[in-house]
């Protein structure tokens, strides 16, 4: 097959979705020896040692970071002929959006339609887009895929989409987050710093305002604890109008913006926890990359946050600044429920892999491609990939660690 990539996803600011459709997708091309890859995207991608087999091909355009609109018309117009020039077989779009009017064979990621669920958490123009958009390409579309059975169960309500046109395929964790002694088996005894973290962006799904007032209630009843809060991450015009006010222990709030990768995992990998009170994802990184890193994780119960973290997170209501900020000291001052958490984390996160996300795309790209199901054993694949999980096994209960 000729598989085109839709890499407009390379030029855009690298957040969650980002992270994890730049994962997919050289998992895929540095496994994959059998099918052909054309990956459009900006000049700056063409370079790059991730795209360097012999059998991907990096077609460049003038895509520019932070140009929204200039991109956008890219996507929808040129994108396409693009594809037909280039004789691709089908187009795969891994970041949300594709070309409206593309009808040739598409796999298409939709991570989630949290504009749809919630409306009121985006600007006017960005959910009254993606409203319009959304349903008329997962509809052309000859395959969506998302990354939680929440998701899953939002497209076919929302989108009335067949059960068989939506395949479930979680997604991982970089291996970059994992703590190699972990792997070992050896017992981290690693020195924290004394901070709570949050990563993701500012916006008002994310709960952040709960979080600094159930700091806030921490500092107070706790007089003792100087933890401090530190926030990554940054604020984006695409979401409603939202402003955050600390009063009380401001100078113990600490905003990072945006940080590089490797920065991020050192902030996980010292953290005495993370917290990620988030009131809807789509899947929902953060938990997991902290659980790699060996930090304990405090989240969540709703939207697919559950099915993510299992039992190795404590779970709370995220309307609840009690329950939340209960949690969060519970987790700081108890060593064996920290320990716990610790242990479970390193265990959940293996059941989380970008080999076993790769297996699953390409059996989805065969089936688009052929119509049914085809064994992996015929596939020209690294040995690493030769075990065979099918899309169907991807639930919380059909879980399993990487082959």
């Amino acid at each position: 097959m000729r598989i085109g990539i839709n890499g407009r996803f390379l030029m855009t600011k690298q957040t969650g979705v980002q992270r994890a459709a730049f994962n997919m997708v050289s998992t895929l091309v540095k496994v994959d020896r059998q099918n052909e890859y054309i990956i459009f995207t900006g000049k700056i991608e063409a370079e790059k040692n991730e795209w360097n087999y012999s059998n991907v091909t990096v077609v460049t355009s003038d895509l520019r970071s932070g140009e929204t609109l200039r991109n956008v018309l890219w996507e929808q117009f040129t994108l396409p002929s693009l594809a037909k020039k280039y004789k691709v077989d089908l187009l795969h779009s891994p970041a949300n959006m594709a070309p409206l009017f593309y009808k040739r064979k598409s796999v298409i990621h939709i991570h989630d339609l949290c504009f749809v669920v919630n409306p009121h958490w985006y600007s006017f123009a960005f959910r009254n887009w993606y409203r319009f958009v959304i349903p008329h390409i997962v509809c052309r579309a000859t395959k969506v895929v998302t990354n939680s059975n929440n998701s899953r169960n939002d497209l076919l309500q929302y989108c009335s989409l067949s059960a068989d046109k939506v395949s479930l395929v979680y997604w991982a964790v970089d291996d970059s987050f994992l703590q190699k002694a972990a792997d070992r088996g050896e017992k981290i005894d690693r020195p924290r710093k004394d901070y709570i973290l949050y990563v993701g962006s500012l916006e008002p799904r994310k709960n952040i305002k709960l979080l600094v007032e159930a700091y806030g209630l921490l500092r107070k009843q706790h007089p003792e604890l100087k933890t401090k809060l530190v926030l990554i991450g940054g604020e984006s015009p695409l979401f409603a109008d939202f402003s955050l006010t600390i009063k009380e222990y401001k100078e113990d709030v600490i905003l990072k913006g945006f940080v590089a990768e490797s920065v991020l995992r050192e902030y996980y990998r010292d953290a005495n926890l993370v917290v990620y009170p988030s009131l809807y994802e789509g899947f929902g990184l953060p938990p997991l990359e902290a659980m790699a890193s060996g930090t304990p994780v405090v989240t969540s119960h709703n939207s697919s946050l559950p099915e993510v973290v299992g039992d190795a997170a404590v779970t709370v209501e995220s309307n609840s600044v009690g329950q939340l900020h209960r949690a969060i000291y519970q987790v700081i001052t108890d060593q064996k429920l920290r320990d716990q958490l610790i242990t479970k984390g390193y265990d959940r996160v293996a059941h989380f892999s970008w080999n076993r996300v790769a297996r699953n795309i390409l059996t989805i790209y065969h089936q688009v491609y052929f119509g049914d199901y085809i064994s992996f054993d015929s596939w020209k694949v690294l040995p690493s990939l030769t075990g065979q999980v099918t899309p169907a096994e991807c639930s919380p209960e059909g879980l399993c660690k990487e082959d």
